[in-house]
């Protein structure tokens, strides 16, 4: 079984965020616990913000990627915020640094980017101008709702809080959907 050094590095950064701060872990530090060699990391990561990036596309929205573009928003929103929530003080931490590659910004591209996809893929055809207006507006719309979330201590429940981002993005929606046979933010009736 070959060795997964993305993996091990993930879960060395998660492990040492437990006792002390993110912001004042080095790469150092991190290698030194792990016992992955400095070119072993740099083959993988750019510098430590890449790594807290590839977390949060791992292990905290998992859902959101580009192999997945058949998800049910909702249910996958639900799954990412449990993931916010079990690694609570990670992604807090991870949100107030600032700087160049920092997760805050990543988050906001992130949403965007697979948002433009994912409508994309579903209406099947180029976005027209409203609905690609909306995609943004709504990708940066929840992306800024979920840091507010986050930086809050997450008080609001996680099933609440998918289902009032899921039902905001559905609003003019169902219009511009109306070409691909279904509005992605609905909510199933079995999902609530």
């Amino acid at each position: 079984m070959a060795l997964d050094i993305k993996e091990i590095l993930a879960d060395g950064l998660l492990e040492l965020n437990k006792t002390q701060s993110l912001s004042t872990i080095t790469v150092k530090q991190l290698l030194s616990y792990t016992k992955v060699s400095k070119q072993s990391f740099y083959n993988h990561f750019l510098d430590k913000n890449h790594l807290i990036q590839y977390i949060y596309e791992n292990k905290i929205i998992p859902d959101f990627n580009d192999d997945n573009l058949n998800l049910s928003f909702y249910d996958s929103l639900v799954i990412s915020f449990e993931n916010m929530l079990k690694y609570k003080k990670f992604m807090k931490e991870a949100c107030m640094m600032e700087g160049q590659n920092c997760l805050k910004d990543y988050i906001f591209e992130h949403c965007k980017a697979f948002d433009l996809k994912w409508h994309q893929e579903l209406y099947g055809e180029e976005l027209p101008e409203t609905l690609y207006f909306a995609t943004i507006y709504h990708a940066t719309a929840s992306s800024s709702m979920t840091l507010s979330w986050i930086l809050s201590d997450m008080s609001v429940d996680v099933k609440e809080m998918a289902q009032m981002i899921t039902q905001m993005r559905s609003i003019g929606m169902e219009k511009l959907f109306e070409k691909a046979g279904r509005n992605p933010y609905e909510i199933r009736k079995s999902t609530n």
